[in-house]
């Protein structure tokens, strides 16, 4: 019942609008509370971490391959640019660890609803999962299976070549996955 109740609250978002100074989607909720918050400056190319007002360390990163303006669809190359948070965390044959976060936000779910990339269920499934503080679905035309994630096997590149994550070192991603809970807000600006 309460699902319904959600579903039917998000439809009246998308459908009604929202006035010019309104508060964005994804500042709606709070996250789990987390000591720490990463910061990513893509146009740097650095991340920071930060426990409260103090800086902890900062890690040179590489992005997708095309790393200019936020994510809009799957295959783009794009590293996205929002406020998400660690939804899970695994390792990776590939990419040695893996931290997955969560894109599409609410943002990332209104502009694809609005460029008709998604419909009203995919957009409500986005919402639920983010009230919920679960991975959103991951399988839209918006992409998914974007995080931050070790070189895996590769030799330290100096370009960027990911499909749109953040990539740290091996020793860097060991470090960020034992250190940084679930739930963990992640800000991307370009």
């Amino acid at each position: 019942m309460m699902r319904v109740a959600w579903f039917f609250l998000a439809l009246g978002l998308v459908f009604a609008g929202r006035s010019a100074n309104a508060l964005p989607l994804e500042h709606w909720f709070e996250l789990v509370p987390s000591p720490y918050r990463l910061e990513v400056a893509k146009g740097a190319r650095e991340m920071r971490l930060w426990e409260g007002e103090r800086l902890i360390r900062r890690f040179r990163i590489a992005l997708g391959k095309q790393p200019n303006g936020a994510k809009e669809y799957r295959g783009d190359g794009r590293t996205p640019v929002g406020r998400y948070y660690i939804g899970d965390k695994r390792p990776s044959r590939r990419f040695h660890k893996f931290l997955a976060l969560s894109y599409p936000n609410l943002a990332d779910a209104e502009r694809g609803f609005q460029r008709q990339l998604i419909g009203q269920e995919a957009w409500a499934d986005i919402l639920f999962a983010h009230l919920e503080q679960t991975l959103p679905p991951q399988n839209t035309l918006l992409g998914g299976g974007v995080g931050i994630h070790g070189y895996g096997n590769r030799p330290e590149l100096p370009v960027d070549w990911t499909e749109g994550c953040i990539a740290v070192s091996n020793d860097e991603i060991d470090y960020l996955y034992e250190t940084l809970p679930v739930g963990t807000p992640v800000e991307i600006r370009d």
